[in-house]
């Protein structure tokens, strides 16, 4: 059988851990399409791997047939990693052996330290450092693990070992058993983020807005848009889940629908996230006086949601958006100021008073967009931004697109914008943050003035 998907190297900022991704050597990379595994020489334990790069280059090639199991089974999608490992203590140097799928790697053991019945030691595995931390208890070897890579914890979990022959009382001798490790997720919401207000928009009446759950969504209330929600509740809004699909009756006594990077299940995530049915719900309770935020990111989530865009005639790149003057070539920045004329001057950007301007807007790669006629640019991309297709790796100008539109739809108002990390507050495993908590921009109090504009506070 031949497996084929493509591997690129995952920037952490950019890709949602939802969007499919595998592990090579604890190292996570985005699937698409093109890691030629050749199960019909996996007895060889030979296999072949093609990895197409995006933004940077992986030095070192792995080709083991224990890699290609351990990686594929054991860490995609974010999965608990289950190894068999046997620790020879009385090696010279001391020996680990992980085992998994009947493939093995050995490593020497390292960092070794311990007194009595307590211990700690570490072993590399493919480019990561696995540190173990135990002690002796009713025969038995256990404790806590993490692993490192570059310095950053991608992974923690617990271990046992028990002695493979005779009744023991320390730790010299042979040792078998195995661990069970949950890779960290790679960005959470920021705990730390602000999201009070300091004058809430409604005090007496209170907007309900419906935030979508029912279509894999990526970013959810409790999840990576929680800095979101909390900012928009303390602000007046009450905010409920969707957990059903859409219908006249489901959008029915609600003012505000947001969706944020909807998409197909698991392995499918370009297919379409909505049913004809659901779209053309959508569509006619906005014209009847709803109003969306509706929010896609970087393919594939521009292919999983476009069913929806084209009812209100946006047109999504289904590709990824970067600008090649970026000063933050990891996080992917893009910069929206008054003085590049990349903001427009518009109700949402003005605000209702001079503390509620907007002056800069910063987005994380993303998707570009083209809005119908009578729509309004909100943020328009530069001539130095281009948009690249994860199928072939063509590149063209994205140079006077937008990553984010505003228009009015018979009764109702619309709002789109083609990335999601500018509205919410992250941080990734290597401490670095972005959306609203980003240094420098109006991010947060322009996800306020987009609320407010949907509800007409702003005209």
């Amino acid at each position: 059988m031949l497996l084929n998907l493509r591997l690129e190297p995952r920037n952490y900022t950019k890709y949602p851990e939802k969007c499919g991704a595998v592990r090579v050597g604890l190292r996570e990379f985005v699937v698409t399409s093109s890691f030629f595994v050749d199960f019909r020489v996996l007895n060889k334990s030979l296999f072949r791997l093609k990895i197409t790069f995006m933004k940077s280059i992986l030095n070192t090639l792995i080709a083991a047939a224990f890699l290609s199991i351990f990686t594929i089974t054991g860490l995609a999608q974010s999965s608990p990693i289950k190894v068999q490992m046997e620790v020879n203590f009385d090696g010279v140097p001391p020996q680990i052996t992980f085992e998994m799928g009947g493939q093995q790697a050995a490593a020497p053991v390292k960092n070794f330290a311990g007194e009595a019945s307590k211990m700690s030691f570490s072993a590399d595995l493919q480019g990561a450092e696995v540190r173990f931390t135990g002690k002796l208890t009713d025969g038995k070897l256990s404790g806590t693990l993490e692993v490192v890579e570059k310095g950053q914890k991608v992974a923690s979990g617990t271990w046992q070992l028990a002695p493979v022959a005779g009744d023991v009382k320390n730790i010299t001798g042979k040792w078998k058993g195995g661990f069970t490790a949950q890779p960290i997720p790679p960005q959470q919401a920021d705990p730390n983020f602000d999201t009070s207000v300091a004058r809430p928009a409604y005090t007496k009446k209170h907007p309900k807005v419906l935030f979508d759950e029912a279509h894999n969504n990526v970013h959810t209330v409790s999840g990576l848009y929680k800095p979101f929600t909390d900012l928009i509740v303390n602000d007046g809004f009450t905010v409920t889940p969707n957990k059903e699909k859409f219908s006249a009756a489901a959008l029915t006594g609600y003012d505000v629908l947001v969706i944020v990077n909807a998409s197909g299940p698991r392995g499918r995530r370009s297919d379409p996230a909505f049913t004809p049915e659901e779209c053309d719900a959508v569509r006619e309770w906005v014209s009847a006086g709803g109003s969306l935020l509706f929010i896609a990111d970087h393919a594939p989530m521009g292919a999983a949601v476009e069913i929806l865009a084209e009812r209100f005639g946006v047109g999504m790149s289904k590709a990824y958006t970067d600008d090649v003057s970026s000063k933050d070539k990891v996080l992917g920045d893009i910069v929206f100021t008054r003085d590049n004329k990349l903001l427009a001057d518009i109700p949402i950007t003005r605000g209702r008073n001079s503390q509620e301007r907007i002056s800069t807007v910063v987005t994380f790669t993303g998707q570009s967009l083209k809005g119908p006629a009578g729509s309004t640019a909100i943020l328009t991309l530069p001539a130095t931004a281009v948009d690249t297709f994860p199928q072939d790796k063509t590149s063209v100008p994205a140079a006077g697109r937008t990553q984010g539109l505003a228009m009015r739809v018979d009764k109702g108002r619309v709002v789109v914008l083609g990335e999601a990390g500018m509205l919410t507050a992250q941080i990734d495993n290597g401490g670095r943050i972005f959306g609203m908590n980003y240094p420098g921009t109006d991010n947060k109090q322009f996800a306020l003035n987009i609320m407010h504009w949907l509800t007409g506070l702003l005209r």
